[in-house]
């Protein structure tokens, strides 16, 4: 389960980071002016950590409240570890 909540937050992160660019870019072009790109490497690599983070962290506890419901729902497959 946890290379799967990597890989989730990963391709967030990466997602983010291109948003992130694409809105640089955006504001650049606005602004007629290229000073929005020197904070362009520090924009995007928190971008891309803070929604890959909040992404992994996201994913573990809706999983957790999920086996929870399931444990109280008292299905037999509830108990089995998953790994």
């Amino acid at each position: 389960m946890k290379l799967a909540f990597l890989t989730g937050a990963l391709s967030a992160g990466v997602a983010a980071a291109v948003l992130t660019t694409l809105l640089i870019w955006v504001v650049t072009v606005l602004a007629g002016s290229p000073d929005p790109w020197s904070i362009a490497p520090f924009l995007v690599a928190l971008a891309a950590v803070a929604f890959g983070g909040a992404t992994f962290v996201a994913e573990r506890i809706a999983h957790r409240r999920t086996l929870a419901r399931k444990r109280a729902k008292g299905e037999p497959w509830a108990f089995r570890d998953e790994g």
